[in-house]
């Protein structure tokens, strides 16, 4: 999600029913925008990073 949505988000309280509506807006915004790419990115995405040794 994009930081300016994010920060929107934190302003609104937990309590208020905008913070549900935001997060499902943000939601749909996300899956919308990663459904319109392409299928190269999308695999790429997919890949996990292999990440070992940090920890010695």
């Amino acid at each position: 999600m994009s930081e300016e949505f994010l920060q929107e988000l934190h302003r609104v309280g937990r309590e208020d029913e905008w913070h549900y509506k935001l997060m499902m807006q943000g939601i749909r915004r996300t899956l919308a925008a990663r459904k319109s790419e392409g299928v190269f990115r999308r695999y790429l995405r997919t890949i996990r990073k292999n990440t070992t040794g940090g920890w010695y």
